[in-house]
């Protein structure tokens, strides 16, 4: 892994951390929600007592949870993240179509000028990563390049974890919370983020690849 990534991951860092503890901020106000409600028929010293400590319990897992899914999403390797991102087997990165596709749907891009600078333009998607890339390390540490880069690393953890929600989060709240259409309307969110943020992470990893491209282009 390069410094430079290294340093954009660190720069991300907080962000991330930030996604989940609101994902464990969520679900625990999702198990607590009813808890009120369901002991109505206590008298005010009970409540007094038992909200408390199933508000207690409730954080406890709800940060448990949080921290396996943070562990879990550790474990997860770049070309299954990928995967989720792209649902491709093979050739995952847009990267493997910089020069066959991406570059020529981009206007910034002078398809003339790429031609000029690389004769042989690749047309195997493995070659066309490997020269794209090369002509990343050029410009890595353009403005445009680092921005894209640096985005389309947050959301790529960020789908991750999602997906590691959609699969902690989501089955425990049928264990802890009371109201089974709350459970489902909740699974239904987590499919939803999983969704944008997958969608959001595709967007960056394009942009990312053309705004190499259009540095290359602008020389």
């Amino acid at each position: 892994m390069s410094s430079s990534q290294k340093s954009l991951k660190q720069e991300n860092e907080p962000k991330i951390n930030i996604f989940v503890f609101i994902n464990i901020l969520f679900f625990l106000i999702l198990i607590n929600a009813f808890s009120v409600d369901n002991q109505l028929s206590l008298t005010i010293g009970d409540l007094i007592v038992s909200i408390p400590d199933k508000v207690y319990s409730s954080i406890i897992w709800s940060t448990a949870i949080g921290l396996i899914s943070r562990i879990l999403c550790g474990q997860l390797g770049n070309e299954f993240k990928y995967f989720l991102i792209f649902l491709r087997q093979k050739y995952q990165l847009p990267a493997c179509r910089a020069f066959s596709q991406h570059m020529n749907k981009d206007p910034r891009i002078d398809p003339k000028k790429i031609k000029n600078y690389l004769p042989n333009l690749p047309t195997e998607p493995d070659e066309q990563n490997r020269v794209w890339y090369t002509l990343y390390k050029v410009h890595e540490d353009k403005p445009s390049v680092l921005n894209a880069h640096r985005n389309f690393l947050l959301m790529r953890e960020i789908a991750s974890l999602s997906f590691i929600f959609l699969i902690t989060f989501g089955p425990s709240s049928f264990v802890f919370a009371s109201s089974l259409k709350l459970c489902i309307s909740y699974m239904i969110g987590l499919s939803i983020i999983f969704f944008l943020v997958s969608q959001a992470a595709r967007n960056y990893s394009i942009q990312f690849v053309t705004n190499v491209l259009a540095e290359e282009s602008a020389k």
